[in-house]
């Protein structure tokens, strides 16, 4: 039997309650440089593979590890790259194989990827790493653990739900009022934050 992760809806909204959480959520350095990132993706309609290159070295100048290859060298690889990234950016949701695909793309990295899936669609996709999975997944779980596909879509089909329920959008919406930076931040990226802020 699949382990089931010991985040919860209802653990979320008490953690979302904790004070601690509350004064990093209005410390106007949360999002500092991030929603620019969104915003400067969000202004091109299609992007091509000079620029979804360029958005992934934005996407790693932002995180702790160093982007070493794209690892798709044929110019069909390059193409489907290209029309998948452009499919999430208009608000389509890839499947396991299609993610597999930009991931392969994002330094092999699960985490790359759905930092790059994130600033295309934030709306439909969440950030992913390690620290979020020690919170979210079980107790114990692994890098090699939570480094899989399996774990990020069932961390994502939470989310989505969460995202949709009345008790997490008015804590959205509230959290989004103490901090005016988090303003046009999505509910998927808010709900994430509450996960990775320390307790």
């Amino acid at each position: 039997m699949a382990k089931q992760p010991r985040m919860t809806l209802k653990c979320w909204l008490e953690r979302a309650q904790s004070e601690q959480i509350l004064m990093q959520m209005k410390d106007r350095r949360v999002q500092e440089g991030f929603q620019e990132i969104v915003s400067a993706t969000a202004r091109r309609q299609v992007l091509d593979w000079i620029e979804a290159v360029a958005l992934l070295h934005m996407v790693y100048g932002w995180m702790p590890t160093m982007l070493r290859r794209t690892d798709l060298e044929r110019p069909a690889d390059r193409v489907k790259l290209v029309r998948l990234l452009n499919k999430v950016k208009a608000g389509h949701l890839l499947s396991s194989n299609e993610l597999a695909h930009v991931m392969r793309f994002a330094n092999r990295s699960i985490v790359g990827a759905s930092k790059l899936l994130h600033i295309l669609n934030p709306n439909d996709y969440a950030i992913w790493d390690s620290r979020v999975a020690d919170v979210f997944l079980w107790e114990g779980a692994t890098r090699a653990t939570f480094a899989r596909i399996e774990r990020y879509e069932e961390y994502l089909s939470s989310l989505r739900q969460w995202a949709i329920n009345p008790c997490v959008t008015k804590k959205c919406e509230l959290i989004r009022r103490s901090n005016k930076k988090l303003a046009g931040t999505s509910n998927l990226r808010l709900i994430e934050l509450v996960l990775f802020l320390k307790s």
